[in-house]
């Protein structure tokens, strides 16, 4: 039996619950990890109804975020109609927005708020939404009834590495630290992403025979490492090599980079360095939330002993500057992230 838990939990409380037994009337699902969501909802799936009989007794609506963009009484009706040759019933609502205001009931009327806190046994609801508010009354209704209301946001390094290392087990692979950790921050945490990634480095691997993913094998087989090539920037900036700093600049808008997203990233990277230079270690650096990755923390923290606070300051200054040139109208994107880079490497080689 299905215990009442009148709080939102997270990916490992709602693996725990399905893990125990899949008998709620309903389950709310929101976070930032939907990669967990779909596989959370296929298991609700799997386990009630047989795959032979999924056409015939899972049902979805598609919603846009709005209350108005889901046909309840449709909803109501097919909650209501009992299972067709299957011993149950999935109805998935997608994006209803009937959980997001903090007090109201959504619109529904009093009879539709009955059919959502009374579901019947041989039926099982699903709910994906952007945002869930504790608040709301329909929410807290349906808990006591024995909804369960789960958020499910990125996973930390941690468990990501783990994940990877399952991943990778599974394939007669493993990767090392380095490589994961740099296909982490690519993919910046995004277990969709990463999989969809590896899944290419198994192809590769495959047909070469090897069984070790390296940074190398990341470098040459997935998506580009923009982060590196900021690290990378910022360190010809640092050695006041104009020249360096430039080529790779042009290397990177010749890929088709925005010049406004690499100055951007240029102006949060020397935020970055300003918060490391008030660190002394890496574990400073973490506890201050800047990052949750050891690898990135790491990096920042060498890169950050390069330069005095007076440079960095001087930098965040820069992109200030280029930020309102361009928004003004003086210069144009190219130009005002050049202009950046020359004025960055011009402090670093002069004395503060």
């Amino acid at each position: 039996m299905a215990t009442e838990i009148r709080k939102m939990v997270n990916w490992k409380d709602l693996s725990d619950d399905l893990r125990r037994g899949i008998d709620r009337p309903a389950y709310i699902l929101a976070g930032e990890e939907t990669f967990l969501i779909r596989q959370a909802r296929k298991k609700i799936e799997d386990t009630l109804v047989p795959v032979n009989l999924q056409t015939l007794a899972k049902i979805t609506f598609q919603g846009d975020g709005k209350p108005s963009s889901i046909d309840v009484k449709r909803l109501v009706s097919e909650i209501a109609t009992p299972p067709f040759f299957a011993p149950a019933k999935v109805v998935t609502v997608e994006y209803s927005g009937f959980f997001e205001s903090s007090s109201s009931s959504s619109g529904l009327t009093y009879d539709q708020q009955e059919a959502l806190t009374h579901i019947p046994e041989r039926c099982h609801v699903v709910f994906i939404e952007d945002t869930i508010r504790q608040s709301n009354k329909l929410l807290k209704t349906m808990q006591a009834n024995g909804a369960l209301t789960a958020t499910i946001d990125k996973q930390s390094p941690r468990e990501l590495l783990r994940w990877m290392s399952l991943l990778c087990t599974h394939r007669g692979m493993r990767i090392t630290r380095d490589a994961a950790e740099s296909l982490m921050l690519r993919c910046e945490y995004s277990m969709n992403d990463i999989a969809n990634e590896l899944e290419t480095v198994f192809l590769f691997h495959r047909h070469t025979g090897q069984n070790v993913i390296t940074l190398e094998d990341i470098d040459l087989i997935c998506r580009e490492d923009t982060t590196g090539k900021i690290f990378d920037l910022t360190d010809a900036i640092a050695d006041g090599k104009m020249d360096r700093a430039l080529q790779m600049l042009d290397a990177m808008l010749s890929r088709r980079e925005a010049p406004l997203y690499i100055q951007t990233m240029l102006a949060r990277q020397t935020r970055d360095l300003l918060v490391a230079k008030s660190c002394t270690n890496a574990a400073d650096l973490i506890n201050s939330g800047l990052t949750k990755s050891s690898f990135f923390a790491n990096k920042l923290m060498r890169q950050s002993k390069r330069f005095t606070q007076s440079k960095l300051e001087r930098m965040m200054e820069d992109c200030f500057r280029a930020d309102v040139a361009i928004k003004t109208g003086r210069l144009d994107d190219k130009d005002a992230v050049s202009m950046l880079v020359i004025r960055a490497c011009s402090a670093a080689s002069g004395t503060s």
